[in-house]
């Protein structure tokens, strides 16, 4: 079985309660990411991995022109419970296969999604390749010291099963010779911290405090 198809598995059994899931990961990405973004609108934007559209209705809302592409059923599902606008593309599929067309997109936005992606030059060389020139990626990760310590997507089914999801590690270096070898300009690579706000969602989460959660990059297309 291919990971791709793991992971969709895993996805689909997560999406039912993914909304409701407690996951310090996803709310230290809620509490960074979307100020990063905020600047898009009215834009054509490509959101990779838009899962059940956590970031989705936030762009939406700047009036932007949004394609969502996920591999799993369930959690495009959910979303379009969720939402419904005639500014919403959903796709099912994998973006490293999926045909996209060549400069069509003023920006993209990923959240969360490139540990599961193996080969970070054919995923930045693709993002160049969609993007219209001058075009801006948006990127909220897993920080690479977690990654480091093995610290990866996972989550418990609704029967208390550890579920882990198919994961890459990735360093910073990695990201970046990737990314400027592909045409992008660094921008901005910002470390986010545990801080008070986290702890404030759940107590439990004091352990965090101070330690690097996710990473968030902001690249420019500059060929």
């Amino acid at each position: 079985m291919s990971a791709n198809h793991e992971n969709k598995m895993g996805y689909d059994t997560w999406s039912s309660f993914y909304d409701d899931y407690v996951n310090p990961t996803v709310a230290a990405d809620d509490l960074s990411f979307p100020s990063q973004y905020s600047e898009v609108r009215e834009k054509k934007v490509l959101e990779i991995g838009c899962g059940t559209g956590r970031h989705t209705v936030r762009l939406l809302a700047a009036k932007n022109q949004v394609t969502g592409i996920d591999i799993s059923s369930g959690m495009l599902k959910v979303l379009n419970q969720k939402i419904s606008s005639p500014d919403l593309t959903l796709i099912e599929g994998d973006f490293m296969t999926h045909p996209l067309e060549p400069r069509s997109y003023d920006h993209i936005v990923a959240s969360l999604v490139l540990e599961h992606i193996e080969d970070l030059s054919a995923f930045f060389s693709k993002c160049g390749r969609i993007l219209k020139k001058g075009g801006k990626v948006f990127l909220s990760e897993l920080h690479p010291e977690r990654m480091a310590q093995g610290i990866f997507a996972h989550f418990k089914d609704q029967k208390g099963s550890e579920v882990h999801l198919k994961s890459v590690n990735h360093t910073e270096t990695e990201f970046r010779n990737s990314a400027t070898q592909s045409g992008f300009e660094i921008l901005k690579c910002k470390t986010v911290l545990g801080d008070p706000a986290l702890v404030k969602i759940n107590e439990s989460w004091e352990k965090h405090l101070g330690k690097p959660m996710i990473q968030i990059w902001v690249l420019e297309l500059s060929q």
